[in-house]
């Protein structure tokens, strides 16, 4: 019992301090992974019932939780009257915010192109890493993947890491909605494709080396005859992550980054929630670091 009420006491004056430091914010908002992967409104909302539950355990305010599903609605949130006091989200989001970044998933998270190339002789062929083909036939891929249309999910990492190392002619940005996410993308991409035009679609790169389009319906048949390929990029990002505002005290920082540390063996929905998979390690990166991570996403102004 006196444990409990000197945890109630440590809670009360964390809140106070921050409410002290930080006036004009409220709540937070949140790149909900189940907004990503097109879920429904059940799913949305107990990700961000989770989360919530969770900051609060640092004395940070979480009353509003704010789901959103792209950067333009982030800055939108942030520039307004009564901006978040937290941001919880890819970097992306994080880093575009102009938020601090005080615990991030230090999983690392490489895009990958699948590209749904000419077909070949055989029906629904597994994908061909690039670096596995001679050095010529990957400088023609390449190429051709320069005039190539590529579909990614709006403001999602894979998607910036993409854009900024121009390797597709066209990125076209999908927002997730309802029942289209991130999966749809493979579906979209096969009514798009046709055999004298390449498509591409921006994932993971482990996804994209275990794609298959056997189950897809396109606009042609011969998609299941397209040879598939997969396009990695250079660089890497690390994974989702807590960004706090500017003004936040020292204190708000330091509950954080502690309550990210301590933090073990999440049960499945609160894994689901921070976005984490069976190796996350949550660290504050230096500045360095956030800089090199900003160029890396071309986030720098």
């Amino acid at each position: 019992m006196q444990t409990g009420k000197l945890w109630a006491t440590a809670f009360l004056i964390t809140s106070c301090s921050w409410a002290a430091s930080a006036p004009a914010c409220e709540g937070g908002i949140y790149l909900n992974p189940q907004v990503i992967q097109g879920k429904g409104t059940p799913q949305i909302a107990g990700a961000a019932n989770e989360l919530g539950t969770f900051l609060a355990r640092a004395g940070l305010p979480v009353t509003p939780v704010v789901s959103i599903s792209n950067l333009g609605e982030a800055l939108a949130a942030v520039k307004s009257a009564r901006p978040p006091c937290w941001v919880y989200g890819n970097p992306v989001v994080g880093l575009a915010s102009g938020y601090r970044p005080v615990a991030v998933n230090t999983e690392e998270i490489r895009a990958g192109i699948l590209v749904v190339a000419d077909p070949g002789s055989s029906a629904d062929p597994k994908p061909v890493e690039l670096s596995s083909m001679k050095p010529e036939e990957q400088t023609q891929a390449l190429a051709k993947l320069k005039q190539a249309t590529c579909f990614g999910i709006k403001s999602g990492v894979t998607t910036a890491l993409v854009k900024a190392e121009k390797i597709c002619g066209t990125v076209v940005d999908v927002k997730p909605q309802t029942g289209l996410g991130q999966s749809y993308l493979p579906t979209k991409a096969a009514f798009e494709w046709h055999p004298d035009h390449w498509v591409g679609v921006i994932t993971r790169v482990q996804s994209a080396k275990a794609a298959s389009m056997k189950s897809q319906i396109g606009g042609d048949p011969k998609i299941h005859n397209a040879r598939l390929l997969v396009a990695p990029t250079h660089n890497a990002s690390w994974g989702y992550g807590l960004y706090l505002r500017p003004d936040a005290g020292a204190d708000a920082g330091k509950h954080a980054t502690a309550l990210f540390a301590g933090l073990k063996q999440p049960s499945p929905t609160l894994a689901n929630a921070l976005d984490v998979g069976a190796t996350f390690h949550f660290v504050t990166p230096s500045a360095a670091q956030a800089d090199a991570m900003r160029g890396s996403l071309d986030l720098t102004p």
